[in-house]
């Protein structure tokens, strides 16, 4: 059985103390550094599939590595980030101070309670976990360029844990998560790992392998 990879998006222009969400930012030059990165480390694995989050800052993430592999990547919708409504742009002082009741409610029941116009967690998990199904079918390896929110719905459902519990997981912008999807559901195999650790990863599982 081969592995998914999930890369989280390199580093966002005007993301900082922002609601970011489904907001379309491009990376920054820093981001665009990870994300040449990210080709160097693993553009020449033997990927068998690639995709991406329709949000510009996952497929300028994805695109040097896909040039160097010379594949297309097929843009999910599951893998975008949690779509934050009313909120996104704000800042998150402003977020409270001018959505008091809803912030409080989001913050008494992160999984179920959405921002106005927004998605839950639950939601959000809904829809990933479909674009993880997708992913396990085949064909692997693959990696998959997406969002914070979305890794970490995935890690509740891989490590069962509750969605109240998400933000216990920092994935790291440029970094990566690695499952190994089998009969009794997906294994977490790498957590924040850098493109290099992938390598050896990738290179360790396919001497398993043989």
């Amino acid at each position: 059985m081969g592995l998914i990879v999930l890369v989280r998006h390199g580093l966002t222009e005007g993301a900082a103390g922002r609601a970011v969400g489904r907001l379309d930012l491009p990376l920054s030059e820093a981001g665009r550094a990870q994300a040449a990165d990210l080709a160097a480390g693993l553009g020449d694995a033997a990927w068998a599939a690639l995709y991406a989050s329709p949000l510009a800052r996952a497929r300028e993430t994805l695109a040097p590595l896909a040039r160097r592999a010379g594949l297309r990547p097929a843009l999910l919708n599951g893998l975008a980030e949690i779509s934050l409504g009313a909120w996104e742009g704000l800042a998150w002082t402003d977020i409270r101070a001018r959505f008091p009741a809803q912030y409080a409610a989001r913050g008494r029941d992160l999984a179920h309670c959405p921002p106005p116009g927004g998605e839950s967690f639950a939601d959000l998990a809904g829809r990933a976990n479909a674009a993880l199904d997708a992913l396990a079918a085949g064909p692997l390896p693959a990696l998959a360029a997406t969002h914070a929110g979305v890794i970490r719905v995935l890690l509740a459902r891989v490590l069962d844990l509750p969605l109240s519990g998400v933000f216990r997981f920092a994935p790291g912008e440029g970094l990566c998560t690695v499952l190994e999807p089998g009969p009794a559901g997906p294994r977490l195999a790498g957590f924040n790992l850098t493109p290099n650790q992938v390598a050896e990863v990738l290179a360790g599982h396919e001497e398993e392998a043989v």
